[in-house]
């Protein structure tokens, strides 16, 4: 996954639930809530993580499968409704037409192949099966490139553009925005960086970053911290 090791994941599983976002209440039931039915017999995230989606999903529709690239992340997972397997999202270890509903948050910036991804996920859906995604994205299109510059991390976040074009097989498709509103920078940076350095270099590329963005994040620049307002571009469609 863009040339990040087993070790990376593995230090990413300890601090992973301290990440503002990933646990987010209003978050994951804006996420939830854009399921259409309350009820799926057969049901897959991939890119489990720790499984904070999972475990409501399972509570609130069903029982479900989890896939995971780390090891560690899986073992974080403790919940009767939840089958954790450790399997890449670029080969699916599944049948074709497996599963009713499919879902995946937040994990495509890190994928090497995009479209080969989707693809094995629509592979596993069944005929008229639904599939849910979410992923953080520039606050516009226009300023994809500066925003990719400001995380630093050989990483792209793709525009929605780019998302619906990964869409153009499914129909009935249906799309909202979350914004999680003034996140800190350091909260994410503490638990995500793997070096002083790098997390040094990120703040500076913040505190130079442009007037565009600034307004379009509603940046707020404190002494020892960075806030400003993430957008999730969440997309439904049916196979």
């Amino acid at each position: 996954m863009k040339g990040y090791s087993e070790n990376y994941w593995a230090k990413r599983a300890k601090q992973y639930n301290k990440t503002n976002w990933v646990k987010n209440n209003s978050f994951i039931d804006a996420f939830i809530g854009m399921i259409p039915n309350k009820h799926y017999p057969n049901i897959l995230e991939v890119g489990i993580g720790t499984g904070a989606v999972a475990e409501k999903v399972s509570e609130r529709i069903g029982p479900l499968t989890g896939i995971d690239i780390s090891q560690e992340m899986i073992d974080k997972i403790n919940h009767d409704g939840i089958t954790p397997i450790v399997a890449n999202a670029h080969n699916l270890p599944f049948e074709d037409e497996s599963f009713e509903l499919i879902y995946m948050r937040n994990v495509i910036h890190y994928i090497d192949d995009p479209k080969k991804v989707f693809s094995e996920m629509y592979r596993c859906l069944k005929p008229g099966g639904q599939f849910l995604f979410s992923q953080v994205v520039p606050p516009d299109d226009s300023i994809s490139k500066e925003y990719d510059w400001l995380v630093g991390r050989d990483i792209h976040y793709p525009t929605k553009s780019e998302i619906l074009g990964l869409f153009s097989p499914f129909h009935s498709v249906k799309q909202d925005d979350f914004v999680l509103e003034k996140q800190s920078i350091m909260n994410w940076l503490n638990n995500t960086c793997q070096s002083e350095d790098e997390k040094a270099t990120i703040i500076e590329r913040h505190r130079a970053t442009s007037a565009a963005y600034r307004l379009l994040s509603n940046y707020e620049d404190a002494s020892d911290d960075i806030f400003v307002d993430i957008r999730h571009f969440m997309i439904s469609g049916k196979r």
